[in-house]
C-alpha cells in the first residue's frame, strides 16, 4: 500500500552505538520470546492499520516480518512516496505475515500468538459517516478477508438509498483488539479521521452504558528518517525532508488529539521502514520494530472486557422506555380515579352522618 520511498539510504556504520543496539535487539527478542510464552496469551492480538494513503502501513508489515523471520521478504504492495494506496482491499497477515518454517531457528518458541495485522486502503478525503460504518464494521469482525473497499462504499450507498441494512457475518477471529493509527510527519495531521475514530471508540450500548469496543490505540510516526538531524538515517531526499521545528509542531498535534500528553513514550512509536532496494541490516530499524512489538505484546496494555458484571449499569432501551412512561400514565389516571371515588363516598358518609344525628337530636313529639 503506502511505503518510504526507495531513496532512502540507512547507514549501517559498525560503531559503538550499534553494537549496542544490536545487543538490545537480542534482548528484546528474548523478551518477545517470553511474552509468547505467557500462559495468558492464549490467541495472537488482532491489530488494525488505520491511516491515510502513502503514509506506510504496508511498509510496517513488511518490516515486522522482517525482524522476525531475519530477512527482509515483502509481502504486502506498497507504493512509491506519495503514490496512490497499492492495497484495494482488506488483507489479513497472519503473525505479522511470518510463517513458521521462515523463523530464524530458536528465536521464537510460540510464534503462534504474534500479532494478526488487517491492512486496509488508505483514504485522504473520507466521508465522515461512511468511515465511522466501516470502522464499526471492521472492530465487529464483519469484512472479509479480501473484501474491495470500492465495493463495500457502494454498498453502503445502495443500502442508504434504499433504506436496508448492510448485513455481514461477525468472525470471533477478526475482532479488532488494537488500533495502530499511522500517521506520517511529512504529511498534514489527519484531523477528520482521528475524530471519527474517536466517536466510534467512545459509543456505547444503550442497555449496559459501557463502551462498545474494548480497543486500544497506539500511534505511530513514519518517515521520521525525514527529519533533519537523524544521522542513523541518512536520506537523498532532501527536498521532503523537514525541520526538527515542524517535526515537535506535528508530534504536539498528535500528542492533543490523541489526549496522550505526558505518556507519549507509551502510546506514540517514531518509525523507519525497510523498503524495496533499501533493505540490507540496519539494527536501528529493527530496535524500532521490536520495540514496537513488544509494546503491542505487553499485557498492561491489554483491555480486558468486563462480560456479566454485576455491577454493569442497566440502562433501559427506547422501547423499555416507552413502556414504562405508558404504565406510568395508566397508573396515574388509575389513581386519580380512585381518588375520585374516594372522595365521592366521604361525601356520601358525611351526608349519612348529617342526616342521622338530625334524627336523633330532634325532639319526640307529644
Amino acid at each position: 500500500m503506502e511505503t518510504e520511498s526507495h531513496e532512502v539510504i540507512y547507514e549501517r556504520g559498525a560503531t559503538q552505538d550499534s553494537a549496542e543496539t544490536q545487543e538490545e535487539n537480542k534482548a528484546l527478542l528474548k523478551e518477545i520470546n517470553q511474552l509468547c510464552k505467557r500462559q495468558d496469551r492464549r490467541k495472537p492480538e488482532v491489530i488494525f492499520l488505520l491511516g491515510g494513503a502513502g503514509v506506510g502501513k504496508s511498509a510496517m508489515v513488511n518490516t515486522l516480518g522482517k525482524v522476525i523471520r531475519g530477512k527482509y521478504y515483502p509481502k504486502a504492495k506498497t507504493g512509491s512516496g506519495n503514490a496512490k494506496s497499492k492495497t484495494l482491499t482488506l488483507q489479513w497477515y497472519a503473525h505479522c505475515g511470518v510463517e513458521d518454517f521462515e523463523l530464524q531457528p530458536g528465536v521464537l518458541v510460540n510464534f503462534s500468538v504474534l500479532p494478526n495485522v488487517l491492512d486496509a486502503p488508505g483514504n485522504d478525503n473520507p466521508n465522515a459517516n461512511e468511515l465511522r460504518e466501516i470502522l464499526e464494521m471492521v472492530f465487529e469482525g464483519c469484512i472479509p478477508v479480501g473484501t474491495s473497499f470500492d465495493y463495500l462504499r457502494a454498498a453502503l450507498k445502495r443500502v442508504k438509498a434504499s433504506g436496508s441494512e448492510l448485513s455481514f457475518t461477525s468472525s470471533e477471529e477478526l475482532k479488532v483488539t488494537k488500533v495502530v493509527f499511522v500517521v506520517s510527519c511529512t504529511k498534514d495531521f489527519p484531523m477528520q479521521m482521528v475524530e471519527c475514530l474517536n466517536e466510534v471508540l467512545n459509543s456505547y450500548d444503550d442497555k449496559t452504558g459501557r463502551q462498545k469496543y474494548n480497543i486500544d490505540v497506539l500511534v505511530v510516526i513514519t518517515k521520521y528518517d525525514l527529519v533533519d538531524g537523524q544521522e542513523r538515517f541518512r536520506t537523498d531526499r532532501r527536498q521532503e525532508q523537514i525541520t526538527k521545528e515542524e517535526y515537535l509542531e506535528f508530534k504536539n498535534k498528535v500528542a492533543k488529539n490523541f489526549s496522550i500528553e505526558g505518556a507519549m513514550q507509551d502510546n506514540c512509536i517514531e518509525w523507519v521502514s525497510y523498503v524495496d532496494g533499501y533493505s540490507e541490516d540496519n539494527p536501528f530499524i529493527d530496535n524500532i520494530a521490536l520495540k514496537f512489538l513488544r509494546q503491542i505484546m505487553r499485557p498492561d496494555r491489554s483491555k480486558h472486557k468486563m462480560e456479566n458484571d454485576p455491577s454493569s449499569i442497566a440502562v433501559p432501551s427506547r422501547h423499555e422506555v416507552e413502556q414504562r412512561q405508558m404504565s406510568g400514565k395508566e397508573l396515574t389516571e388509575d389513581n386519580h380515579l380512585y381518588k375520585q371515588y374516594i372522595l365521592i363516598g366521604l361525601v356520601f358518609a358525611c351526608a349519612l352522618i348529617a342526616g342521622t344525628y338530625k334524627l336523633v337530636s330532634k325532639p319526640a313529639s307529644k
